[in-house]
């Protein structure tokens, strides 16, 4: 098996070198590329708790920062997150490889024509999963002409375990952020983690109050059942938003 103990014992430490998510996908890739693993690009998909939000995707690729993609609530509709490798894994919880040069190599997935394209010879997406259950998933893939050897699917398998406690704290710290944010207003969440806690912690800001009013909307709410409601309200709220938030980067 290829030696990655040493990138195994960093993440296990909680990979305390990185400062954020993408530094630590970006770190740990780097440790593997120097250990001998034939890495061209990596993908670690996390749901997460939002509103708006399905998850978010890291994706490091040899030779370039890595890319930090927020997914809307929407995409659990799409046809393509029905047709994901990463819906499959969160599914089974099993690995899922495909070396894609071979000549019965099955192209179950849209996305694999479209890593073939790209030069990937062989593909694999292991599972991570967090203690509450939840499966979420990290994919690998590379452009050597023989793809990985056995013994390089075996550490990035073994890569894979310590790499979900480290996905899993900052994804629960990132679902904090996004609650307290929620309810004491955008930015507040992360000082609130970071301790300003006490009364005496201030921070001046520039802020605009906008106060308006849907005509007529207590007969209408008389007369309407709650989840229609609910609908109108946020159909009202889609049209206003971001009209709103345009008009305030142009301030």
């Amino acid at each position: 098996m290829a030696d990655v103990r040493g990138t195994v014992e960093w993440l296990v430490d909680g990979a305390r070198t990185a400062t954020r998510p993408e530094g630590v996908l970006e770190e740990m890739c780097a440790r593997l590329v120097a250990e001998g693993l034939p890495l061209w690009r990596v993908n670690v998909f996390v749901r997460t708790l939002h509103p708006d939000l399905m998850g978010r995707r890291l994706r490091w690729e040899l030779g370039k920062a890595v890319d930090v993609n927020e997914t809307p609530i929407q995409v659990l509709s799409s046809e393509m997150f029905r047709t994901s490798p990463v819906l499959a894994i969160a599914k089974t919880g099993r690995s899922l490889r495909r070396r894609l040069l071979a000549p019965d190599c099955p192209f179950d997935f849209p996305v694999l024509g479209e890593l073939k394209a790209d030069g990937a010879t062989d593909y694999l997406i292991t599972p991570l999963p967090f203690i509450s259950g939840d499966t979420h998933a990290v994919s690998w893939a590379t452009r050597a002409a023989a793809g990985f050897g056995e013994s390089e699917i075996a550490a990035l398998e073994s890569v894979a375990v310590p790499l979900s406690r480290v996905a899993e704290i900052w994804a629960l710290r990132r679902v904090a952020i996004n609650l307290l944010d929620t309810y004491v207003g955008r930015q507040a969440g992360a000082r609130i983690l970071a301790g300003q806690i006490r009364r005496g912690h201030t921070e001046t800001i520039r802020a605009a109050i906008w106060l308006s009013d849907l005509r007529g909307f207590t007969e209408l709410a008389d007369r309407t059942p709650g989840p229609a409601l609910i609908e109108l309200l946020n159909r009202y709220f889609d049209c206003q938003v971001p009209a709103i938030q345009d008009a305030a980067t142009k301030c």
